[in-house]
């Protein structure tokens, strides 16, 4: 024979708010990886662009091409990645403000208990929040509305913030020239050819 346990609500209570420093935890966790990740991304990029600076120089047009495209879809999935964890914080932070409202829920509860309260005095009070709500309610529609037009422009913007392929092929070349060009001028090469 089983004996059924029942939480009180204080057990209850402790739960809620163990589930929600855990969940709180592993959101952190989540965006602690994600900034990982894209600093590895970072680094790989980096490795990517010095490898076709090398084959540059070394005349070898192909194998320069495949290391700035790697460069460049490594510069774009980070920027991606960037946009994804803003994202996920703004939705967070929406989350844990949200949560005020049980406890908001709960100390009115208590003053309930021992408030005596005008019906009259609460319904006129609360139609007036009821307007102003609504009021509030249009005016996040129009943020909504200046957010997606700013987002539709942050589509486009990737483009500003990373190099179309012609860009990074123009500044590949730049770069090397400028190198082999310094080189050709060092005291090293001058020695060399005395």
């Amino acid at each position: 024979m089983g004996f059924l346990f029942f939480k009180t609500g204080k057990e209850k209570e402790r739960a809620e708010r163990r589930e929600h420093r855990h969940a709180l935890r592993r959101a952190e966790s989540a965006v602690d990886e994600v900034d990982e990740r894209i600093k590895r991304m970072e680094k790989d990029a980096e490795v990517e662009w010095e490898k076709a600076k090398e084959a540059t120089r070394e005349g070898k047009s192909a194998a320069a091409q495949r290391a700035l495209t790697s460069y460049r879809a490594a510069q774009v999935l980070a920027t991606k990645l960037e946009q994804k964890k803003w994202v996920f914080k703004q939705v967070l932070m929406k989350l844990e403000t949200a949560g005020t409202d049980s406890e908001f829920a709960k100390a009115l509860e208590m003053v309930n208990r021992v408030t005596n309260i005008n019906p009259e005095l609460v319904e006129d009070v609360f139609d007036e929040a009821g307007d102003l709500l609504a009021e509030a309610g249009d005016a996040d529609k129009f943020w909504a509305q200046l957010y997606g037009k700013e987002i539709e422009g942050s589509k486009s913007a990737l483009q500003d913030h990373i190099p179309s392929m012609e860009e990074l092929e123009k500044n590949l070349q730049e770069e090397v020239a400028g190198k082999i060009a310094s080189a050709a001028v060092s005291p090293e090469s001058l020695e060399k050819e005395l």
